[in-house]
Formats: structure tokens, C-alpha cells, sequence
């Protein structure tokens, strides 16, 4: 069934494109929640420390921590899962143990090829209540089968529609680490 897989991959697509949009944003259009104002500097353009992320968590308060999670690139995450204590032991072993979805810090942590990478002046980690980011969709999606338009080459067309807006409305519930610019 043709038109069942298309209309699949173009929810699949735009699902990734809202992700996208709700994230990084667009400039004059969508604000993504990592244009939140609550930007701690990481100190390095290449690493990130175990205290930087403890020092990210604590900026956003304790009001909002209830439903704060991490959002990161799997990258990202693949460097931190490698963090080692004094001893050479992995200081994540035990909550990463625990399954899916990880955990940091005790905060559920979820993976983004969205969220850029670590990387000189990258926003590479994004944490807290995601409801500090207002998103209004003017219409529900809009998935139609244009059979009419194309019907003189026994085809078939499928269009989606939807229209939507986001803004940090509330930047103390989230905060981004943003790594040091090259000099």
C-alpha cells in the first residue's frame, strides 16, 4: 500500500522537522528552547565536565525540577557516559545501568541529532522543564490524498499542512550549556 507508506514517511519527516524547530528554532520564525536566556558557559570547547553538569542542573530551580530532563546528540552523551572519576571508574555507571530512558543526575535524558554536537560556541546540552517552551499549533496537521489534481496521469498526490509557533516563555525552567569559542 503505496499511500500508506507515504503518508508514514511524511509523518516520520515532519515529526523530525518539528523536533528540529522546537529545539534550534528558526531565526524570525520558531524560538526553539535552546534560545533560552539561562545559558551556562561549559569552560572548553571540546569536553564537558561532570560539574559543568551538575552547575547546568542547578540553575534551573528547584520548582521546576520535577519534570526537568537532559537533551542532548548522542554524542554528546557518548562523551559523557565516558566522564571517569579519580579512580578511572565511570561516574555514570550506575544510573546508566538503570535502562532506557538514561538518566543523568537522576533526570531522564533524551537523545537528539537536533541538538548540536560538542563543539567550539555550540549550545550542546539542553536541560529542564521542556514546558518552559510555548508552542501553539494554529491547526492540527493536515494529511489529504490528492486524487482529483492528478487523476488524468492515474496517480495519486499526498499533501501535508500544518502551521505552528514557539517561544521560551518561561527561560527559568530551562537552561543550555554552551561550550567556549575558540580564541
Amino acid at each position: 500500500d503505496l499511500v500508506s507508506f507515504v503518508v508514514k514517511e511524511m509523518g516520520k519527516r515532519i515529526a523530525i522537522f518539528l523536533e528540529g524547530e522546537l529545539l534550534k528554532g528558526t531565526s524570525s520564525k520558531a524560538t526553539g528552547a535552546l534560545s533560552s536566556t539561562n545559558v551556562m558557559a561549559a569552560g572548553s570547547t571540546s569536553a564537558i565536565s561532570a560539574d559543568a553538569l551538575i552547575e547546568l542542573q542547578a540553575k534551573v530551580p528547584t520548582a521546576f525540577q520535577k519534570d526537568a530532563v537532559w537533551v542532548m546528540n548522542p554524542a554528546t552523551f557518548t562523551a559523557i557516559k565516558k566522564l571517569k572519576d579519580g579512580a578511572g571508574d565511570y561516574m555514570l555507571q550506575k544510573v546508566f545501568a538503570e535502562g532506557f530512558p538514561y538518566r543523568i543526575l537522576g533526570k531522564p535524558v533524551y537523545l537528539s541529532d537536533n541538538v548540536p554536537t560538542i563543539a567550539s560556541n555550540a549550545l550542546a546540552v539542553l536541560y529542564g522543564d521542556l514546558s518552559g517552551l510555548s508552542v501553539n499549533f494554529h491547526e492540527g496537521i493536515d494529511v489529504q490524498i490528492l486524487r482529483e489534481k492528478y487523476i488524468t496521469q492515474h496517480a495519486l498526490g499526498v499533501i501535508a499542512w500544518f502551521e505552528f509557533d514557539s517561544k521560551v516563555t518561561e527561560s527559568q525552567k530551562l537552561a543550555v550549556l554552551k561550550m567556549a569559542a575558540n580564541l
